[in-house]
């Protein structure tokens, strides 16, 4: 089974309305624990999770090791005009969901965002199935707490934004 551990990230602090970034990690399940245990051992005692920007530089560098446990890291990024913020996530995720499902992902695992952002979700997952995109996935809204894999997600936006796309063999895709 592979899935897909989804978190996303807002530039600027949500006060640039242009960008918005989606990055899903794909794990196998032969390989979950093990990276679950390899996140809770790099996981700072300060930190109730591990999270790109509450880190010290060299720490978020030496967590790039750990996006080598996926099978593979997709980064969608939306670079457009200006839209509210579940605009921008919506095209992010309906281009997502259609790579996810292009690389045979069975389920996708996304960082709750509380009920009205994980309402907002499954409605446009479920419009997307509707249009026949995503219909073998299965997906579920997770605390990032609850989680640990949703952190190399976390790591896959932060490393995007700082530009690392390369060290962590990120496939990028610009939708708009």
């Amino acid at each position: 089974m592979r899935t897909a551990y989804v978190d996303e990230s807002e530039p600027g602090g949500g006060l640039d309305h242009t960008v918005y970034v989606l990055a899903a990690v794909v794990i196998t399940s032969e390989e979950s624990e093990s990276a679950r245990a390899a996140i809770r051992d790099a996981t700072p005692r300060r930190m109730r999770k591990l999270h790109w920007y509450e880190a010290l530089p060299a720490q978020r560098i030496s967590w790039l090791d750990l996006l080598r446990r996926a099978v593979e890291v997709v980064v969608v990024r939306y670079d457009g005009a200006a839209a509210r913020v579940e605009r921008r996530r919506r095209h992010c995720l309906e281009r997502l969901v259609w790579e996810l499902e292009r690389r045979a992902v069975d389920r996708l695992v996304l960082e709750s965002r509380g009920k009205a952002g994980d309402d907002g979700d499954r409605s446009m997952l479920d419009a997307l199935r509707r249009r026949g995109v995503g219909r073998s996935i299965r997906h579920e809204h997770i605390r990032g707490a609850d989680e640990p894999l949703t952190a190399l997600a976390d790591l896959a936006c932060g490393a995007h934004m700082a530009g690392y796309d390369r060290a962590v063999d990120a496939t990028v895709i610009l939708v708009n």
